[in-house]
């Protein structure tokens, strides 16, 4: 495709309903999953007019995804493709919007570099070559030069330096070596801040070591270059703690350490963070002052250089900052900032905090700390993007019966317009299940909200079969992001419960933290609360009950079936079976007792209740177990744990597991595979709760 080409600009806008006659509808299907398409990351240009941003969508013949930088017009709507690779992404503006930065990978196996593009017209060209890449480009004030990250490595990333055919062996001396989804650490390619001269191409690093930094920004008045990091040799034997550091992009040669200046500090991972008129930087992040297994991200404000300490926003709501709704249908690839900006007078911070289940854009007042609600309920905003002033906004949001959509928002004027709806012609061919909003009594007295996705048909006469959705996290919330799995499972007959039990967020710090050293515990509890609900409506047939979940979600199925015996099938999900096994072999330290009071080598009995392979001879529940090869978040040994033990026992398991995948594999797994993991999911139910055979499990 050629820069400007619109050929397949409109392809997913539908005609009006009143144009042609109402097609009649299908149920969703797994394999629509292969024609959906993604907004990504985006960027609105410094006047306010256009939107840049990252279409993602899958090329069926490669099995992959594939990203392209588009545009799109505020006032019209009018969207059209920009670049012309297929790998291209994160875009960025120039200070004078002439300039588009974006990255680009000419290969899917090499890391990709930045290139320049004139906005009114012409070729892009490539301002770095980097043996280790390039991303996250951050143009200067000027538009002279760019800053942006790279692992390479000046002196080990020469060209023409061999390699070794065979991969050395690795020497770990720390705890945490590894991440899921981004592989072993190198510590001698950590990602690092660099400038390039745009039209030189003099490029040059500007920090260094074994601790990776975060993306850069410049400040206002091009003197510094700001980052985020956390640069302690050992972080995880203390809680989190980053610090926003600022390095003179005119910094010759780098030295571990050196010549770094603290501008804002506080406690807890900074997630976002933005400069203000005068100096001042926002922040959010949470205030880590106690070990928790939760802690709320707050909304914080540094008064550089005078106060470099932040100090916390609007103390009184009791909402978290910056949080995502969840969703299978955040793009999966392009990413995204969570949206944060300052009012043009430098008086207001406007960003996004999460209540009961939906996202919503607030401005909060510095003076006296006031918030006020900016976006309408009923929204999941993934991440955008302001223009310098905070007021026009361009927003990736979706709901619960579209995925993310692509929006302008006036700030000032309270307007809000939807600019592109990429899936609108694949939605105007499916009939959706009604997705209603349901609050229940748990156990206690807790008021616990819930989501109920009936099939398309729905009869309140008859008797479905009922497949209960549980969150992973735990720390995270269901709410009004698009499921294609839930419409998936509705369309096949089924009705489906999700729900937000005690740990969830955006309810507030003590609900989600309640589960603290009881996890699982009392939200098992209030997920039965929830089945318990629905069944007094009539509708659902109590003998036909599944469950299923994800991670934290798969702990608690694991729990689930070996509380009660209530559930015809079961499907765990990148679960966890054993929690000593978690604490010894995950990518991430659990040293700190967020979790558990103590290491499992001191209290081991603590671990042992709280995980459901003690209690594995309770099972009477099929269970299906799914996970992922190369998933170190819960390694797949945990999955394992709870195969082996019910084979042991006779009773009716079966494992499918998915070589090359991480823990991701429902949200941005290889397209097929995510395919067929709902199918997978589907099958099992279908023969345990609808008496369809599957002899490929061996049942």
């Amino acid at each position: 495709m050629k820069h400007g080409d619109e050929s397949t600009a409109t392809e997913s806008m539908a005609a009006p309903a009143d144009a042609q006659p109402a097609p009649v509808r299908r149920g969703m299907s797994e394999e629509d999953l292969l024609r959906l398409v993604w907004i990504a990351d985006p960027r609105v240009s410094p006047d306010g007019t256009k939107v840049a941003f990252t279409r993602v969508w899958v090329d069926a013949e490669a099995e992959d995804y594939r990203t392209q930088v588009w545009i799109a017009e505020a006032a019209s709507g009018r969207v059209r493709a920009l670049t012309s690779g297929t790998l291209d992404s994160q875009p960025r503006w120039s200070a004078n919007g002439s300039w588009l930065a974006f990255v680009r990978r000419t290969d899917a196996k090499k890391p990709g570099q930045i290139f320049v593009l004139p906005v009114e017209g012409g070729e892009a060209t490539a301002v770095t070559s980097l043996e280790g890449g390039a991303s996250d480009p951050a143009w200067s004030p000027d538009g002279r030069r760019l800053a942006f990250l790279s692992s390479h490595h000046p002196e080990l990333d020469q060209p023409g330096r061999k390699k070794p055919v065979h991969e050395p062996a690795r020497v770990v001396t720390r705890p945490v070596f590894r991440e899921n989804d981004l592989g072993f650490f190198d510590d001698q390619h950590r990602d690092h801040v660099w400038v390039v001269d745009r039209e030189s191409g003099e490029t040059r690093p500007l920090t260094t070591g074994p601790i990776p930094d975060g993306a850069p920004q410049w400040s206002r008045d091009g003197g510094r270059i700001y980052f985020a990091a956390d640069r302690r040799p050992e972080p995880w034997f203390q809680l989190e703690d980053m610090k926003i550091y600022a390095v003179d992009p005119e910094r010759a040669t780098p030295t571990e350490g050196e010549g770094l200046d603290v501008v804002a500090e506080g406690s807890g991972p900074i997630t976002a963070f933005a400069e203000g008129p005068g100096g001042r930087l926002a922040a959010v992040a949470p205030v880590c002052e106690v070990t928790r297994s939760y802690e709320q991200p707050g909304l914080l404000l540094a008064a550089i250089p005078g106060q470099p300490r932040f100090r916390r926003l609007a103390a009184g709501c009791d909402l978290p900052f910056g949080e995502v709704i969840n969703s299978d249908q955040h793009a999966p690839r392009g990413g995204g900032l969570a949206p944060l900006a300052f009012t043009a007078d430098g008086k207001s911070v406007i960003a996004t905090v999460g209540r009961q289940g939906a996202s919503y854009l607030v401005r909060v007042e510095i003076e006296n700390d006031t918030v006020r609600d900016l976006t309408p309920p009923g929204l999941d905003i993934v991440c955008g993007s302001a223009t310098a002033d905070g007021r026009c906004w361009a927003l990736v949001a979706g709901s619960t019966d579209s995925p993310g959509d692509l929006w302008w928002f006036d700030a000032d004027a309270g307007a809000m317009r939807r600019l592109w709806s990429p899936n609108q012609a694949l939605l105007s061919e499916v009939a959706l299940g009604s997705v209603e909003e349901i609050r229940y009594p748990s156990f206690d007295g807790r008021e616990i909200q819930a989501w109920i996705v009936k099939p398309p048909d729905f009869d309140p006469r008859k008797k479905y079969p009922l497949v209960l959705e549980i969150h992973g996290g735990p720390h995270t919330a269901y709410g009004v992001g698009f499921f294609h799995e839930f419409h998936v499972l509705a369309a096949a007959g089924y009705v489906v419960l999700y729900t937000n039990p005690r740990g969830s967020t955006s309810y507030g710090q003590e609900f989600a933290n309640v589960i603290q050293y009881r996890f699982p515990g009392d939200d098992f509890k209030d997920l039965m609360a929830g089945v318990d609900f629905v069944l007094t409506r009539g509708y659902v047939d109590e003998k036909r009950l599944g469950v299923t979940g994800g991670s934290g979600g798969g702990l608690l199925t694991n729990w689930i079936v070996t509380q009660t015996d209530r559930f015809a099938a079961a499907v765990t999900q990148r679960c966890i079976g054993d929690w000593t096994g978690m604490y010894y072999s995950c990518d991430f330290a659990m040293f700190t007792p967020f979790w558990f009071r103590k290491p499992p080598f001191q209290d081991l009995q603590e671990w042992m209740e709280r995980s459901p392979i003690t209690h594995v001879e309770r099972i009477t529940t099929p269970l299906m177990v799914i996970h992922s090869e190369e998933d170190w978040r819960t390694p797949i040994a945990q999955g394992e744990t709870m195969f082996r033990a019910l084979k042991q026992l006779r009773k009716p398991v079966v494992m499918v597991r998915f070589p090359g995948e991480s823990h991701e594999l429902s949200r941005s797994g290889a397209p097929p595979r995510r395919v067929q993991n709902q199918q997978h999911i589907r099958r099992w139910f279908d023969h345990w709760l609808m008496g369809k055979p599957a002899p490929e499990y061996g049942v």
